[in-house]
C-alpha cells in the first residue's frame, strides 16, 4: 500500500491529490491518504506511516514537517505550495501521471538536511533582511489579497526599512564579528524565497552549507547585490563574502530567524550542522 501525506490547507495540493488518485485507481494501486489538519501537521502524521514508499503533496513547509519526523522512507514529492523552492532545486517532475513509473523505476537520490538545535531544514536559513521579509509576510493584512506577490510587496517594504544587526558567526575556526549585518544566508539547495537563486554552488549533496554574508556595506550596495541575486548574476556581486562549512555557530541581536520559509524565535546562540545523505527522493 502506498501512503500519501497532503497539505489539506492548500487548494493546489488538493487538486493534485485528486489527479493522483485517478492515476492510482486506473493502475489499481492500493493507497491511503493522510491529510494535515489543525490538530495534526505532517510531522505528527509521519507517526502513522508504515511502508517504505511515501508520496508527499505540499509546499516547502509540508516537506519540512516530514523531515522533522522522517524514518528513511523513499519519498516521491509533488511540490504544490506557493514557493516550491525544494521542488525547483531538485528539478522534480510536476506531472502526477508519472507516479507509476516513479514507484516502479524511480531512481533514488540522497540529499542533505541542516539541523538547528534538533530542528531539521531542507532548503535554507537566514538572519537579517530575508528574515525581516518573512516577518512582514506573516503579519501582513494584505496576504490574502496579494497572494504569491506578497513576498515582493514585503520585500520592497523591508528595503525601505532596511535594518542592520549585530552578529558573531563562527565556522571553520574563523570568527566574523559585525555590527552591520544585512544578511546571513545559509543554503543547502540553490533556491529560496520563491525562486531566488541565492547559491549557484549548492546541490544538497556535498555535505556542506553554502554561506553568503552581506555586511559593512551601504544600503545602495546591498540593494545592488540583492538585484544581482534576483537576476542570477552571482559573478557581479561586490563585497559579498562566500564560504562553505559543515557547521557554524551564530549569535545575533535579531529576535527571529527564518528556515524553509518559516519564522522561528531566536535563541542566544544557534548551532547549525549539515547532516549528509539524510533523506531519499525518488525521481
Amino acid at each position: 500500500m502506498i501512503e500519501i501525506i497532503v497539505n489539506s490547507n492548500n487548494k493546489n495540493s488538493l487538486k493534485k491529490l485528486a489527479e493522483l488518485e485517478c492515476c492510482l485507481k486506473q493502475e489499481r494501486i492500493v493507497y491511503k491518504v493522510l491529510k494535515t489538519s489543525e490538530k495534526e501537521n505532517a510531522t505528527s502524521l509521519m507517526d502513522k506511516i508504515k511502508g517504505d514508499n511515501l508520496i508527499v503533496i505540499g509546499g516547502d513547509g509540508t516537506i519540512n514537517e516530514v523531515m522533522n519526523n522522517y524514518h528513511k522512507e523513499n519519498i516521491i514529492y509533488f511540490a504544490s505550495g506557493s514557493g516550491n523552492d525544494l521542488g525547483r532545486s531538485l528539478q522534480l517532475d510536476k506531472k502526477v501521471s508519472k507516479v507509476t513509473k516513479l514507484l516502479e523505476n524511480g531512481e533514488i537520490t540522497y540529499y542533505d538536511v541542516g539541523e538547528i538545535d534538533g530542528r531539521k531544514f531542507c532548503t535554507g536559513f537566514d538572519i537579517g533582511y530575508n528574515a525581516d521579509v518573512i516577518r512582514r509576510v506573516e503579519s501582513s493584512k494584505f496576504k490574502k489579497y496579494f497572494r504569491k506577490y506578497i513576498y515582493l510587496f514585503c520585500g520592497i517594504t523591508s528595503i525601505l526599512n532596511l535594518k542592520k544587526y549585530n552578529a558573531e558567526i563562527i565556522f571553520n575556526n574563523k570568527k566574523i564579528e559585525t555590527t552591520k549585518l544585512y544578511l546571513l544566508n545559509v543554503m543547502l539547495q540553490p533556491y529560496e524565497g520563491g525562486g531566488v537563486k541565492f547559491s549557484h554552488t549548492a546541490s544538497g549533496k556535498d555535505g556542506m552549507f553554502h554561506i553568503l554574508i552581506m555586511r559593512n556595506m551601504n544600503p545602495p550596495l546591498f540593494v545592488y547585490n540583492y538585484l544581482c541575486l534576483l537576476l542570477k548574476r552571482h559573478d557581479k556581486l561586490k563585497k559579498v563574502e562566500i564560504y562553505t562549512a559543515k557547521t557554524l555557530t551564530v549569535k545575533t541581536n535579531q529576535n527571529y530567524y527564518q528556515v524553509d520559509g518559516e519564522l522561528i524565535k531566536n535563541k542566544k546562540q544557534l548551532m547549525l550542522k549539515c547532516l549528509e545523505k539524510y533523506y531519499k527522493i525518488k525521481k
